[in-house]
């Protein structure tokens, strides 16, 4: 395995999961005039175009040449919207617009301006296969699972689309319509949408009904009921039995904590004591639920605890042997890395491979090259050619939710090289070919810019690739005793 291939396997750390990296920005001063409101979110939009244009390694990417028309794009939508009015939501609005232009959930900016309370028309929906549906509401004649239809005599898929993926998400990917539907019937205070005013239902049995929406602060009491809307509830990272003979490994998420490290070090354990029950298992569910990525060695380190090191080894060289990682080498970048090797000093094989990049990194820099190019020679390894095989022939479920992105993804190119795993859930969501994010601040310091670090070259899974489910399952509850009966009759 090359250096490339490791740092594709282990090192996708999300920009949330990074705060001893991140420079904090001195305490803002909130303007108090519609005049500073506009002259702030003016001096950020171009702040955020300024700081991708020079880190980004879209810049001068060979295979993406559109990209800098596409940023001064973004730019200039953005500034359009600061320009027709002004103040904090239009900081909120505006920055959401440039990042929605450039449709890449590793690029971008936020606004960190305070939202006002949100509004509801008295239920909550989410958006589940094809529909938006009700999932909860304090409304009698409303219930949960009636579809809303059409509201202000558009059909719910054109507002979404004109609406929602205005200032959110990726309109081409099915998981996002997952992820970012139940926006529709709330007002989060954007003041270029207004409210709707009335919506047509249509229940399990056919019939349909019309609503005139009441729009009121949603009360906190609502929040109980709304807890497992988006994925369900969350389970600890653990390896467990809720049936005899199915077993439950809970991966919500692949930060690298304490905590997380010592959990998913005693799931390694338990992988190892309880070998021979888990290959006379009627089945192994992987549970990906509320994961938003981290570091891939986690999903990397299950799989070989299941199908064994070498066998996941060979499968994952095959299909990386043409990856290559061109890190983009400006000074902000490569100081990001460099101080990198401090957050992963206690992770010795991470620590390895950061200081042979920073090292790079810094050459190219002082060179004035535009990339580092990791190079294959720097940690080979051997591997065997002969097409191994596993002892590990159990069925697995992987849960796949509408948001696996990042080291998430990673996680199912893994588990998807062996034909015992089928995907069940939600499609997932998809990256681009940049990676490795960090955040800088934003002048005002009510914000911050999101800034990739690396380009894969020649990947196996394309930009904008996502999976589809081998088992699609739309129901609105995505409780683990729901989900535990669905796969039960699998």
């Amino acid at each position: 395995m090359t250096i490339k291939t490791k740092i594709t396997n282990y090192v996708l750390l999300p920009i949330l999961l990074l705060p001893a990296v991140v420079n904090a920005a001195q305490e803002p001063i909130i303007p108090t005039t519609t005049e500073q409101w506009r002259s702030i979110t003016e001096r950020d939009i171009e702040a955020a175009y300024s700081i991708t244009a020079q880190n980004h390694p879209g810049m001068f990417d060979v295979n993406n040449p559109t990209f800098p028309d596409l940023l001064k794009k973004a730019k200039a939508e953005a500034l359009t919207l600061s320009a027709q009015a002004s103040g904090p939501q239009v900081h909120v609005a505006a920055i959401s617009r440039f990042s929605t232009i450039l449709q890449d959930g590793h690029a971008g900016a936020f606004s960190s301006v305070d939202r006002p309370a949100r509004r509801w028309p008295g239920f909550r929906t989410v958006w589940r296969g094809d529909a938006l549906k009700v999932y909860y509401s304090e409304n009698k004649n409303i219930s949960k699972g009636d579809v809303v239809s059409q509201c202000d005599g558009q059909s719910t898929e054109t507002l979404i689309r004109d609406r929602v993926f205005k200032f959110y998400g990726q309109v081409a990917q099915p998981g996002h319509w997952w992820q970012q539907g139940w926006r529709l019937l709330i007002d989060e205070g954007n003041p270029f949408l207004t409210p709707l005013k009335e919506c047509e239902f249509v229940k399990a049995n056919g019939d349909t009904y019309t609503h005139v929406l009441n729009w009121s602060v949603r009360p906190k009491s609502a929040s109980k009921h709304l807890e497992n809307a988006y994925n369900g509830d969350e389970l600890p990272i653990d390896l467990t039995w809720p049936e005899k003979n199915i077993a439950w490994i809970a991966m919500p998420s692949f930060s690298s904590t304490e905590k997380q490290t010592a959990a998913y070090n005693k799931v390694f354990e338990k992988i190892q004591q309880q070998r021979s029950k888990l290959l006379t298992a009627k089945a192994v569910v992987l549970d990906l639920r509320h994961n938003q990525g981290g570091s891939s060695y986690w999903s990397s380190q299950i799989a070989k605890e299941l199908w064994g090191k070498k066998i996941v080894e060979q499968k994952v060289d095959n299909t990386s042997q043409n990856t290559q990682v061109w890190w983009r080498a400006s000074k902000d970048n490569t100081d990001h890395v460099v101080s990198l090797l401090e957050v992963v000093k206690n992770q010795p094989e991470l620590l390895k491979i950061f200081k042979i990049t920073a090292a790079g990194m810094a050459l190219s820099l002082k060179s004035g090259s535009t990339f580092y190019v990791e190079q294959e020679a720097n940690m080979p390894i051997n591997i065997p050619q002969k097409p191994l095989t596993s002892d590990f022939k159990t069925k697995v479920f992987v849960i796949v939710p509408p948001q696996c992105a990042s080291a998430c993804l990673d996680a199912l190119d893994k588990f998807k090289l062996f034909e015992n795993t089928t995907l069940f859930g939600a499609p997932s969501s998809a990256d681009s070919m940049y990676m490795e994010v960090r955040l800088a601040d934003l002048p005002s310091g009510l914000g911050k810019v999101i800034v990739p670090n690396k380009v894969y070259v020649n990947r196996a899974r394309g930009a904008g690739d996502f999976y589809k489910p081998d088992v699609a399952y739309n129901g609105i509850d995505w409780t683990t005793n729901v989900l535990l009966e669905q796969i039960k009759t699998l």
